[in-house]
């Protein structure tokens, strides 16, 4: 396993313009062809240049695992042909919280998601990942999704994180939770982070103890 620190087209919010899973990466179509191939390097797996709803902002906007994504209703039809021709499992939710991204987290256990999602979107969520789906806060926002990173039992999640909240977060996902930040006080862990099992890549302007925090709670090394 291996950490990165990388910016991309000079941004070190990478969380933001990529989303991860152990079978493929996707970034959005402004990030170089030379990241690319670095990102390729870094994961050892397929990476796709998409936008979803005409912004390389795709981390915002998509939520999901390994086996599906979820996109907003604003994706445009082109963007879901592409999607159907990298035969990427996914479906549209039709719902006003259209970052996905922000408001949804999704673990191998469970889901997470913004208070403000309707009874008809919250049983969609479950449908489409089969997976028991709470609401939640975190840290007084209402975007749990910005709030956390997860790699199988593990989490990095957001600095101010309350002891109560921590309790259910690790109910739900069933993770193991560590607060940091990223990118020199960040507490939105997920804008600066792209990781999945076997590799993360961390925001340039990350500094060495949010570094090693990170890497120690998303399983990378031993605490």
């Amino acid at each position: 396993m291996a950490t990165t620190m990388m910016d991309f087209n000079n941004n070190p919010n990478v969380g933001l313009f990529g989303f991860a899973t152990n079978n493929y990466i996707l970034v959005g179509k402004e990030i170089s062809d030379e990241t690319v191939k670095e990102i390729k390097r870094i994961f050892e797996l397929p990476v796709h240049k998409i936008n979803i709803a005409g912004t390389s902002l795709i981390g915002v906007f998509i939520a999901g695992n390994d086996d599906v994504i979820l996109v907003p209703g604003i994706t445009f039809e082109s963007e879901l042909e592409e999607l159907d021709k990298l035969k990427i499992k996914y479906k549209v939710l039709k719902t006003d919280l259209t970052c996905l991204g922000n408001n949804i987290i999704v673990s191998e256990s469970g889901v997470l998601v913004n208070e403000n999602f309707s009874t008809s979107d919250i049983k969609i969520i479950k449908e489409v990942f089969g997976l028991p789906v709470e609401k939640m806060s975190i840290a007084n926002t209402e975007i749990p999704g910005a709030c956390i990173v997860t790699n199988r039992d593990k989490a990095l999640i957001h600095r101010d994180t309350s002891s109560y909240e921590i309790k259910f977060i690790e109910k739900v996902l069933k993770v193991k939770t560590i607060p940091g930040t990223v990118n020199l006080g960040v507490p939105y862990v997920r804008s600066g982070i792209l990781c999945n099992k076997k590799s993360m890549i961390i925001g340039e302007s990350s500094g060495p103890a949010e570094i090693m925090n990170a890497e120690e709670a998303l399983g990378f090394i031993e605490g």
